[in-house]
Formats: C-alpha cells, sequence, structure tokens
C-alpha cells in the first residue's frame, strides 16, 4: 500500500501542470573569434575589430591590403598601403616573429627611407608598416595567447629590409 501512495504522488506531479513548449530565447553566446585590422586616421594607426574567424596570417594581411570597408572609410579610416607594396609575398612566423616579404607596387612609390635612421621624427610618414607590423602582431598573438606587443614582425620588400618592428613603435590612436 505505501508503493501505490508514493506511485500516485510521482504521477500526480506535485501540483505542477503540464505546459506547452516554451521558446527560451537567443542561444547562449561565448568567445565569438574576431580580427583586428590596423588603418589610418590621420597620422595615427586606428584598430578594427571585424568579427570573423581566424584566417591565416597571410589571408589576414590580404584583407589589410584589400583597405578599409566602406563603412569603415566614412569614419575616416585609410591606408598608406597601396603607394608602398604590390601585395603580400608570403609570410612566416614562430613563436612571437612573423616575417614578411611584400611586393613591389608596379607604380613604384619613391625611395623608402630606412625607417631607424628616420624614427621617431617621421614615424607618421611610415604608417604603412605600422599597418603591417600591427596587424600582423594581433594576428598571431591572437592565435598563440601572448601579447601584441611582445610580438616582433620583419617586413622586406624585394632586396630591402625594412627592419624589426613591434607595434609599440608607431603612433596609435585610443580604442
Amino acid at each position: 500500500m505505501r508503493y501505490l501512495l508514493a506511485a500516485l504522488l510521482l504521477v500526480a506531479g506535485c501540483g505542477i501542470s503540464p505546459t506547452g513548449v516554451q521558446d527560451g530565447g537567443e542561444p547562449a553566446s561565448g568567445f565569438q573569434p574576431s580580427m583586428r585590422l590596423y588603418f589610418v586616421s590621420g597620422q595615427r594607426l586606428k584598430a578594427v575589430t571585424r568579427p570573423m574567424a581566424w584566417p591565416s596570417l597571410k589571408e589576414t594581411l590580404n584583407l589589410l591590403v584589400d583597405g578599409p570597408s566602406e563603412p569603415e572609410r566614412r569614419l575616416g579610416l585609410g591606408t598608406q598601403l597601396t603607394d608602398w607594396i604590390g601585395g603580400v609575398g608570403s609570410v612566416t612566423a614562430d613563436d612571437a616573429k612573423v616575417r614578411i616579404t611584400v611586393e613591389t607596387p608596379q607604380t613604384a612609390a619613391v625611395p623608402v627611407p630606412a625607417p631607424r635612421e628616420t624614427f621617431p621624427a617621421q614615424r607618421d610618414r611610415l604608417l604603412w608598416l605600422g599597418q603591417l607590423t600591427c596587424t600582423a602582431a594581433a594576428a598571431l598573438a591572437a592565435r598563440s595567447n601572448i601579447d601584441a606587443d611582445a610580438v616582433t614582425v620583419v617586413v622586406r620588400r624585394g632586396r630591402e629590409s625594412f627592419g624589426s618592428f613591434r607595434c609599440s613603435e608607431f603612433p596609435r590612436a585610443a580604442e
């Protein structure tokens, strides 16, 4: 008899009446992969975040070379890359170093001054190097879970080596 009473209580559901299917709203969202590209705003670099899964380092730099999107241009962002490079040749990376070889543009720009000789006086004229450096450093740092300023970026164009840089060497706009 005791078992019958316990079974009846279980079947009764303790006063909870049945309902239909309830909408629980949007699914929970956690970490969304994104990438940072650095464009020029005035005489400084400005980071933009684009929500997308992490492409390879070369694909990331190719997106940078494509320039700012129309909404980003409306915000006043531009690029200096098209004056100095014709595209991204090769990209290699290890723990905290990225090596980028860029192609010479079809319309050859004026000779590039040696960056180490001109820093800090002409940093603003070399923002294209900063665009490459900061974008590559941010991409590697995101994949490796390290600080972007710990990443060193070496840029070459043909036989010219522009040196080894960290993103912190370039003027950046507040984020």
